[in-house]
C-alpha cells in the first residue's frame, strides 16, 4: 500500500515480480521440505518456509532482478540467485528478533517464540523453554543463510559468476553483523551523533539492499560506470528506507506494519527519532526521556508522552525531511550511470526511491 503519488506502473511491476520470486521460493524450500531426512527436519524447515511467506515485501530480490535487467537483454537465469538476498534478508530477521527479544513478525511470532511455545505444549510447561527457543533460532537463521549460498550455487549462470556473487553475498554478511554489532554498542550510550546514527544504518540496512543490486547487475554484465552509480543509489535509498521504518516503528499502525508501535521505545532503540531528540530535548524532556525509553513496562501514556517528545523537538519533522533529501540525492546518483540504464528498470528505481519514504507499512 502507497501514501504518496507512486505510479501504476511501479505497483504493477513490483506485483508481477514479487509474485515470481515467491513463487521461487515456494519451489525451493519445498524442495528442501521433501529432502528432509527426519520428521522434525520437515517441520523445522517447514517452519522456516512458514516465516519467510508470511510476508514481506521483496524489495531485496526485486531490486537485484531490475538491476539485472538495466544491463541485461534477458532475465530467464536471474529469479533463483535472485532469492538469495531474500533469504539472507530473513535470516537476519530471525537472528534480529531474538537478539532484540521480540515476540512479533509480520503479525505473527517470531521464530524463537515460536519453538519456545511447541517446547512448553509438546516436552514440558516448565524447563529450558527460552533456551530451546533461542537454540532454533540460531539455528534457522544459520540454515536461512546457507540456503541463501545454495540457491546461488543452483542458478544456471558460469561459475566465475556464482563465485562472485558469493563473495558479494558473505561481504554484505559481514557487514550486517558489523551493523548489528556497532548498534548494540550505540544503543547503550545516550550521546549518539547523526553520523554515528547514519554509518550504522548504511552497515545494517543499506548494504543488503546495495550488494542485491551489485549482485545483479554484476550478473548481467554491467560496466563500471553502471555499478557505481547503482552503488551509490542504493546506499542513500537504504538509509531514506530505515530513516522511514523508524517513523513507522513508532507513529505507524501495527495493523499495516505487522510490529506493535511501542517496541522501540520500549527497547531504547536509537533510531533516528530518538537521536534527534536526544540531542534537541530540553533538560525536563531529556530527564522524561531517559525514565521511559528501554523501560519495557512503560505505560500507553508513557509511551505518549515520548511521541509528544518527537514531535515538539522537531524530531520526527526533521527525520521526515532528511528521508527526503536522501531520496532526491538517491535519484541524482542514480541518473549518472555511464551508460545509462535501460528505461523501465531505470524508472523503476527511481520510483523505489519514492517508494521507501512514502509506505506505510
Amino acid at each position: 500500500m502507497l501514501k504518496g503519488e507512486i505510479s501504476l506502473e511501479f505497483s504493477r511491476v513490483v506485483d508481477k515480480l514479487s509474485k515470481k520470486v515467491n513463487q521461487t521460493l515456494t519451489s525451493f524450500l519445498d524442495r528442501k521440505i521433501a529432502r528432509a531426512p527426519f520428521s522434525y527436519h520437515k517441520t523445522y524447515y517447514s517452519n522456516i518456509k512458514e516465516f519467510i511467506m508470511r510476508g514481506g515485501k521483496r524489495l531485496r530480490p526485486i531490486s537485484l532482478i531490475q538491476a539485472y535487467r538495466g544491463v541485461a537483454d534477458s532475465d530467464g537465469k536471474i529469479f533463483l540467485p535472485s532469492i538469495s538476498v531474500e533469504l539472507l534478508h530473513n535470516a537476519t530477521l530471525i537472528h534480529d528478533d531474538l537478539i532484540d527479544h521480540d515476540e512479533l513478525r509480520r503479525s505473527g511470532p517470531t521464530f524463537h517464540v515460536k519453538y519456545r511455545e511447541w517446547y512448553r505444549s509438546e516436552i514440558s510447561p516448565d524447563g529450558e523453554a527460552e533456551d530451546f527457543g533461542s537454540t532454533m533460532a540460531i539455528l534457522a537463521g544459520n540454515t536461512t543463510y546457507n540456503l541463501g549460498v545454495e540457491a546461488i550455487l543452483s542458478s544456471k549462470f558460469p561459475h566465475n559468476l556464482k563465485c562472485e556473487a558469493i563473495n558479494l553475498y558473505q561481504q554484505v554478511f559481514q557487514e550486517l553483523i558489523d551493523g548489528v554489532m556497532f548498534e548494540s554498542v550505540i544503543q547503550r550510550r545516550e550521546n549518539v551523533t547523526m553520523e554515528e546514527y547514519l554509518q550504522m544504518v548504511r552497515m545494517k540496512t543499506s548494504s543488503l539492499l546495495e550488494k542485491s543490486i551489485q549482485i545483479g547487475a554484476m550478473l548481467g554484465g554491467a560496466k563500471n560506470g553502471q555499478i557505481k552509480a547503482l552503488k551509490e543509489y542504493a546506499v542513500l535509498v537504504g538509509q531514506a528506507f530505515q530513516i522511514q521504518d523508524d517513523i513507522l516503528g513508532t507513529f505507524g499502525k501495527e495493523s499495516e506494519t505487522g510490529k506493535p508501535t511501542d517496541g522501540d521505545i520500549k527497547e531504547g532503540k536509537k533510531t533516528v527519532l530518538v537521536v534527534q531528540a536526544l540531542n534537541n530535548a530540553s533538560t525536563s524532556e531529556l530527564n522524561t526521556l531517559r525514565k521511559i525509553l528501554g523501560n519495557p513496562k512503560a505505560s500507553p501514556s508513557s509511551i505518549e508522552k515520548v511521541r509528544k517528545i518527537f514531535r515538539e523537538t522537531g524530531a520526527l519533522e526533521n527525520s521526515k525531511r532528511l528521508a527526503l533529501e536522501l531520496k532526491e540525492e538517491s535519484k541524482k546518483r542514480l541518473l549518472k550511470a555511464k551508460p545509462p540504464l535501460k528505461n523501465e528498470p531505470q524508472e523503476f528505481f527511481l520510483n523505489l526511491a519514492d517508494f521507501v519514504v512514502s509506505r506505510i507499512y
